[in-house]
């Protein structure tokens, strides 16, 4: 019965993380995870050298029609801007971060108070790290403090700590996207929905950690 319960759970995660927009294979991976037992998400984080771009094996990076379409209604980018974004789009899919990464660097030079590049820069810093290194951080920043009040560059944030596995540092960027985003912006929904996903997994963490103690109790053992 342990068991079965254990495998509803890891398949009820791998669907929550799949809402949440997380890649399949990495979806599967945490729920797999959870399965054993496994502490949680930040186990799993790289260890790496802050701003170093290492070139990387090609693997194809799934670029979400839907996520570069809320990239679109959040920032509203112009003809150059959309360029630069779709080239970015384009070499993540051939899973070459590190051009995707210089070409938004070129693209920066030449729109330095771009704060859609910046957030763009930033995110795909993070793929490419696999984690929200420093340089990912910085690239973020730069984006806030060109869009301060904006919803864009505070949500990806929030989905580059989901890539990373790191849902508890998520939470406050996406609460913040939320609280200033218009009330009658189309891509609000979205946003809710992303919010209320990881604070029902929040939820599961919690009881799934009450079940582990309860079942490692001395007495629950003396009662067994």
């Amino acid at each position: 019965m342990n068991m079965v319960m254990l495998a509803l759970m890891g398949a009820a995660t791998v669907g929550l993380l799949w809402s949440l927009g997380i890649a399949r294979s990495l979806a599967m991976l945490v729920g797999a995870t959870l399965m054993v037992g496994a502490t949680g998400f930040a186990v799993q984080a790289v260890r790496h050298q802050p701003g170093i771009l290492v070139r990387a094996a090609s693997v194809p990076i799934a670029v979400d029609p839907g996520m570069v379409a809320f990239r679109t209604a959040v920032f509203a980018p112009q003809s150059p801007d959309a360029l630069a974004l779709a080239s970015a789009d384009g070499r993540l899919e051939t899973g070459d971060t590190h051009a995707a990464a210089q070409g938004l660097l070129q693209d920066l030079a030449q729109h330095p108070r771009d704060s859609a590049l910046w957030t763009e820069l930033g995110y795909v810093l993070a793929l490419h790290d696999r984690a929200v290194s420093p340089a990912a951080k910085f690239a973020f920043s730069r984006a806030v403090a060109l869009a301060p009040g904006t919803p864009g560059p505070a949500f990806f944030l929030g989905m580059a700590y989901v890539d990373a596995g790191d849902l508890t540092a998520a939470r406050p960027f996406w609460a913040y996207a939320l609280a200033v985003t218009p009330a009658g912006a189309l891509y609000r929904a979205d946003i809710v929905e992303r919010v209320a996903a990881i604070d029902q997994f929040a939820r599961m963490a919690a009881a799934q950690s009450r079940v582990g103690r309860a079942v490692s109790d001395p007495l629950v053992q003396t009662a067994r």
